[in-house]
């Protein structure tokens, strides 16, 4: 029973201002103040147990409202020795005269006045943040305002600049308040799904010497079998930032062994933690667990097991449990009881007042509501096998045509309202350098980038069977590019091809991969692009032949090809390799280039990886490649992808030096994921035997192999051999790629080294590679045609002799250079 948050009030900073302009924490009620409170104001008790585990605090909140929902007076009492007699808090009470015990008062409101009544200190902190942060949801949640939104509010945008940016890097990252897409994959059958914030933080004396504020916010999903009460964490969000009043904040992550430890003691059990498949390591990583990235997520992927089966444990708080619970007084972890608790209200709509949320107390209290399970109806998916009918040739093809043919006559997709400008201050800075690394692993500028031209500007000629696609511009340009695009518009043409007037993008545009990507991921791309300098540059129009160029057919090749489901990690494989398949088949499109297509332009799924074409260079399989003079190892694999040169295959070129180039700005551990999931794909090589193999291939065979070849090997020995013999080559000149372990030279066909043989390389993927100069003035097609025919039978013998390499040579020599 999800709520909609999407559907609740937002605020209006300005009109914050014009509010509670000039109000602080204590004040008196000003008679300028036009709005009246509510006589009978929200009004709950929270409970939370003792250090010592000896008793139960009781947390007494009440307030009174404005007439739009907000707070305007708070009054808090937490009590140890007594129950506290209902409405006590709605009356004038006298603020304790132990600063100690005081919780810090973080909302700004016209009356606010706190009474804690503990000499002890036997209440820990966390209490106070669970109570407040659990009041603050009920109030908003009963005013039908977005949770997060109510509480930035309540914050004052300069003194309160460190607090409101926390809450905005979290619950960016987190994709809060944004709808769950209809194909998201949902809460299993008999479970119900929610998700809570809460936020905390500790406000020094604005003294010399004091020590910087601290915040933290938290955003928990969850799932929840009504039946039986198990709570399954799905994904916790957190990040804490640190500063002084009123200037930038230094914001980051919390560690993963504090998220998973805040956890245990918030619910009492223990939990298996792993990072999530769409959450990037720390920039400079060296391969380990990425605890200090911004904002780090966990899904935390066993469900809740308690050992307190009877209704009389529910009430019943051991020493332990009561130790785990209170041991912590840092803000950083505070949050998390009360993010759980109101997950656990958005999902159910009952609230849990006081831990340990286990098992038998949700099922009583479920209970005691009266409420039953909610059982959505799984979602419906096309039957496989018209799809397998429908894609291929013959038949296939003809169906597809018809196909195409009824979706061009339907209605198309509505065009969406354009914004008037983004505002880019919304974005921390996490996010926006998340943005920055997923629209590295896309490559976004590759394709939208013109020779020449400025970046993501659009106009690059996309050359494709069925005639020339331009890319169109990414910047934020109000006239020729995304600047009027929503998020919703953005979005919607990223996983489902549709522009924002709702015309049909063309595949060549891989939104059939983008689709994979998470929503977070997604949104950070998005603020990242808005963020961007504007450019004014309107690309020449893509001008298909009929009846190609009816872009409303297209919504047939979707029908048959496009599947919009975000990707699902694989719970049998580990998180490295779940990013890396993420990071393949989603912001990678890896299979756009190096999976086979068939006759209408869609990807072969049952040839996955396993070659492909791009801009006329062969993309070599990556499954048990052939292709490779030995096989290819995860460590050459993530050397090659890394630094564009793997010693025992070769230099990247052509179209993938810029990948390389995109991914050697990555951290290091999506690299080595990428390696880790592509190496899982072919049979597992031993270290030791490929080096053996590639040491007996690096020379290539006797001379004598080569007789009748001599014009080749004289071009070979002038123009190569300084550079590609184990005896030649200058260090400085850069790696040196040898022959016998090229993959350009024992692929099937001749194009790749023929692009290499005529234009070099002038553009390397990284700095270290060096260049190598290109030889199309040098000499002519059939000088070209000897050399390539000499460099495959000494350095590839095994394999068959290139044929038509005159042709081959002259198709290089008019193909545009790379």
């Amino acid at each position: 029973m999800r709520r909609n948050i999407c559907d609740m009030t937002r605020f209006d900073d300005d009109a914050r201002h014009r509010a509670l302009d000039g109000s602080s924490r204590g004040a008196a009620l000003s008679e300028a103040d036009t709005t009246s409170p509510q006589d009978d104001g929200p009004h709950a008790t929270y409970g939370w147990p003792t250090r010592d585990g000896d008793a139960v605090a009781h947390l007494d909140v009440a307030a009174q409202t404005r007439t739009d929902g907000t707070l305007r007076t708070w009054r808090y009492r937490a009590d140890v020795d007594s129950d506290i007699a209902p409405g006590d808090a709605a009356l004038p009470v006298r603020p304790s005269q132990d600063a100690a015990a005081l919780p810090p008062q973080l909302y700004r409101l016209d009356v606010s006045a706190v009474q804690v009544s503990d000499a002890g200190h036997r209440i820990p902190p966390q209490a106070h943040t669970f109570a407040r942060e659990s009041f603050m949801d009920e109030v908003a949640v009963e005013a039908d305002h977005d949770p997060v939104g109510y509480r930035l509010y309540h914050l004052d945008p300069e003194r309160d600049a460190g607090a409101r940016e926390v809450i905005r890097m979290v619950a960016q990252r987190a994709a809060w308040g944004l709808p769950e897409r209809a194909d998201a994959i949902g809460a299993p059958t008999g479970w119900q799904r929610g998700r809570g914030f809460a936020f905390d933080g500790e406000t020094s004396a604005e003294s010399e010497g004091a020590a910087p504020d601290t915040w933290s916010a938290w955003v928990v999903d969850l799932d929840v079998n009504p039946q039986s009460g198990e709570i399954a964490i799905r994904r916790v969000v957190a990040g804490q930032a640190t500063g002084e009043p009123g200037a930038a904040p230094e914001v980051g992550g919390l560690p993963a062994w504090q998220i998973t430890d805040a956890m245990q003691r918030a619910l009492g059990m223990a939990w298996d933690a792993d990072a999530t498949h769409d959450e990037t390591g720390g920039t400079g990583s060296t391969g380990g667990t990425g605890d200090e990235q911004a904002a780090m997520a966990l899904a935390l992927r066993r469900a809740l097991i308690s050992t307190q089966n009877s209704a009389d444990a529910r009430h019943t708080v051991s020493s332990m449990d009561a130790e785990r619970l209170a041991r912590s007084a840092a803000p950083a972890p505070a949050p998390a009881a009360a993010a759980i608790a109101n997950a656990l209200f958005d999902a159910t709509g009952v609230r849990l007042r006081r831990p340990p949320f286990d098992p038998a107390s949700l099922r009583s209290a479920l209970r005691d509501a009266n409420v039953s399970p909610e059982n959505a109806p799984a979602n419906q998916r096309r039957p496989a096998r018209w799809r397998r009918w429908l894609a291929g040739g013959g038949i296939g093809g003809v169906m597809g045509g018809l196909i195409g043919l009824a979706c061009a006559m339907l209605p198309g997709a509505p065009a969406l309202a354009p914004i008037t400008a983004a505002d880019n201050t919304l974005w921390s800075s996490a996010t926006l350098e998340r943005g920055r690394q997923v629209a590295l692993a896309g490559d976004c500028a590759v394709c939208h980038t013109a020779s020449g031209g400025a970046v993501n500007a659009g106009g690059l000629a996309l050359e494709t069977p069925f005639g020339t696609v331009y890319s169109t511009n990414l910047t934020p340009d109000a006239e020729t590019g995304i600047g009027r695009w929503s998020y919703a518009a953005f979005a919607r043409a990223m996983r489902e091809g549709i522009s924002r007037d709702g015309s049909h993008l063309y595949p060549a545009f891989p939104y059939t991969a983008f689709a994979k990507m998470s929503e977070p991921d997604m949104l950070a791309l998005y603020a990242y692009l808005m963020s961007q300098p504007a450019v004014a540059n309107t690309p020449p129009k893509t001008a298909l032949p009929f009846p190609l160029n009816q872009r409303r057919l297209v919504a047939g090749w979707n029908w048959l090809y496009h599947d919009t489901t975000e990707y699902r990690p694989d719970p049998a494989q580990s998180t490295l390799w779940n990013r890396g398949r993420y990071l393949v088949d989603g912001a990678g499109h890896c299979g756009a280039c190096h999976t086979p297509r068939n006759m209408l332009g869609a990807e072969r799924e049952k040839l996955y990886l396993r070659g492909g074409e791009a801009e006329g260079w062969r993309a070599p399989p990556l499954v048990a490649s052939a292709d490779a003079p030995v096989p290819w190892t995860e460590a050459a694999l993530f050397d090659y992808l890394r630094t564009g040169f793997s010693p025992e295959h070769g230099v990247a070129a052509g179209p993938m030096a810029p990948v390389v180039s995109g991914l050697a700005a990555l951290p290091e551990t999506d690299v080595r994921a990428i390696a880790h999931y592509i190496a899982s794909l072919s049979p597992q090589t031993n270290a030791s035997q490929v080096a053996d193999l590639a040491r007996q291939r690096a020379s290539g065979v006797d001379l004598a192999t080569t007789l009748g070849m001599e014009n080749g090997r004289r071009t070979f020995e002038a123009a190569c051999a300084v550079c590609h013999t184990e005896s030649g080559g200058v260090g400085h000149f850069g790696v040196r790629p040898l022959m016998g372990l090229n993959t350009s030279v024992s692929q099937a066909k001749p194009d790749n080294l023929m692009h290499v043989l005529m234009n070099g390389i002038d553009q390397p993927a990284t700095e270290a590679l060096g260049y190598m100069p290109g030889f199309r003035d040098a000499f002519d097609d059939r000088q070209i045609a000897e050399l390539a025919s000499y460099i495959r039978a000494r350095y590839a013998p095994d394999q068959p002799a290139w044929r038509d390499l005159d042709a081959a040579a002259a198709r290089a020599r008019t193909a545009p250079a790379h």
